[in-house]
Formats: structure tokens, C-alpha cells, sequence
């Protein structure tokens, strides 16, 4: 069951498959250039590795960030907030609200924890698939979680480095909201239109396709969330619930921040 909204009052136009399959491949291939090509471009440019990774990963997410906003006043709407929050779903939490989104934020972390091994499989079977060295360690299967782990890595002490936390969450701010605004909030309403009750199923595909694009080795531990999270933000009509399952994402800024706090 799905709630009522005003929705009816805005003129969604259906999106064809071919379309949405259009829009996620090429923000795939901006991502895949920028995480690959772009990195190591800004570390010539005498960036740090940290420096450089924030940039080309935040880079394009600041892009699909303002793409949403853009088709939202390409398709003619009001740029009023009471109208932004109803195009892109952005609606008050009710309590079957809360009980998915903690529900489906619990079941993907669990279920992604349980077949994270699988990546380093993948890539001990397809060594090409293997993340390049200037990725970060929380992008990289296997290596540990520690703090001495990131501060080398960063390439300074984190206790007290209040710089990196607020890099990296700058960082999470525009992976959470660039991707759940355009995807949930823009695509998938026009998804809807075009594929009914499926619509999740499809946009979830397309999502997981999307990451393999530049984390390969993740395709199976990334499908629980890839499926997952539009079903409930189709089933609930409110892109606030996948904003908070998708905060998981934020796991290692999170122990960043910790560490930078002496708590860790």
C-alpha cells in the first residue's frame, strides 16, 4: 500500500527503459573517469591522494546533485520549496516510514556484510577488476580497518584533524543526497509512469549496473541495497526513507570522525 500525495498536481512524464538506461550509463562513464583518470590526474597536479580521491568522487555527485534540480526546472516547476519537496518526494516521516527505513537500513548492512567476501573472490578470479592503488582503503576489499591504516593513507595524524572530517563529509553529503535526489527523487517517479509496480526493479538494476561501471568486484555484495532501497522508497513514496538507508554509506566517515575524536 502506498500513501496519497500531491504528486497528481505535477505532470510526470513516463521514462522509457532506453532512456533511464541512457542517463545511467553516461553517469557511469563520468564516474568511471573521474574515480580512474581524474585521481591520478590531481595527484600529478601535486594532490594528495586523499585530497584527490575526495575531489573525483565528489565531483560527479555534485554534478548528479545539480542535474536533479536542473530537469526539475527544465520540466517547468515552480522553484518553491513546498514544490521541490513534493516533486522529489521529500515527505514527512511517518511511523511505517521509520519502521522501513530502519528496517531496510538493518537488512542491507546485514546482508551486504554477509556477501562482502565475495569481492575479494571476484578479484582474486578477474585480478583486472582490482581497484588501482590510489583508491582509499575503505574502497579496497580486505585491507583493515584501523587508524593507523588511515592515517597513512591521508598522510597525517587523524586525533584532532577536524580537515579531513570535514572533507569527507562534505563528501557524503552530496553521495546521499546527489544520488537519492536524481535517482529516487527524479527518475524513479517517471520510472513509475512508465513501468508500474516494477518500476523499483528496474531503476535497482540500472543502480547496480551503475556501480559496476567503477566497482566491478561489488556487483554481489552491492545487489541487497541495489534492490532493496527503490522497492521501499517505490513502496513508501518518500525518498526520505531511501536518503536513510543510504546513509550506511557513511559508515567510514563516521570511524573517521571517531578516531579524529579520540574515541577509536
Amino acid at each position: 500500500m502506498t500513501r496519497m500525495t500531491n504528486q497528481s498536481a505535477f505532470v510526470i512524464k513516463p521514462m522509457s527503459f532506453w532512456k533511464a538506461l541512457l542517463y545511467f550509463g553516461l553517469s557511469a562513464l563520468l564516474f568511471r573517469i573521474s574515480l580512474y583518470n581524474g585521481t591520478p590526474a590531481l595527484m600529478r597536479l601535486g594532490l594528495t591522494p586523499f585530497k584527490a580521491n575526495i575531489v573525483s568522487f565528489t565531483l560527479p555527485l555534485a554534478i548528479l546533485f545539480a542535474l536533479a534540480f536542473g530537469f526539475y526546472k527544465r520540466d517547468g516547476y515552480p522553484l518553491s520549496w513546498s514544490n521541490i519537496k513534493t516533486r522529489f518526494r521529500l515527505l514527512p516521516m511517518t511511523g511505517k516510514d521509520w519502521l522501513w527505513a530502519i528496517g531496510g537500513l538493518v537488512v542491507t548492512f546485514l546482508s551486504i556484510g554477509m556477501v562482502s567476501f565475495t569481492a575479494q573472490l571476484l578479484i582474486a578470479a578477474l585480478p583486472a577488476i582490482a581497484p588501482p592503488d590510489f583508491f582509499t582503503p575503505w574502497q579496497t576489499p580486505g585491507v583493515p580497518i584501523s587508524a593507523v591504516v588511515f592515517a597513512d593513507f591521508i598522510g597525517s595524524p587523524l586525533k584532532g584533524n577536524w580537515g579531513v572530517v570535514i572533507l569527507l563529509f562534505i563528501q557524503l553529503f552530496f553521495n546521499i543526497f546527489g544520488e537519492e535526489l536524481w535517482w529516487r527523487g527524479y527518475i524513479l517517479p517517471r520510472q513509475e509512469k512508465a513501468h508500474g509496480k516494477w518500476a523499483w526493479l528496474v531503476n535497482g538494476l540500472l543502480w547496480l549496473l551503475w556501480h559496476v561501471a567503477f566497482y566491478p568486484w561489488q556487483i554481489l555484495a552491492l545487489l541487497p541495497i541495489c534492490l532493496a532501497l527503490p522497492y521501499i522508497a517505490q513502496r513508501q513514496q518518500n525518498t526520505w526513507v531511501a536518503i536513510i538507508i543510504h546513509l550506511q554509506n557513511g559508515i567510514f566517515q563516521f570511524i573517521i570522525l571517531a578516531m579524529v575524536l579520540g574515541l577509536a
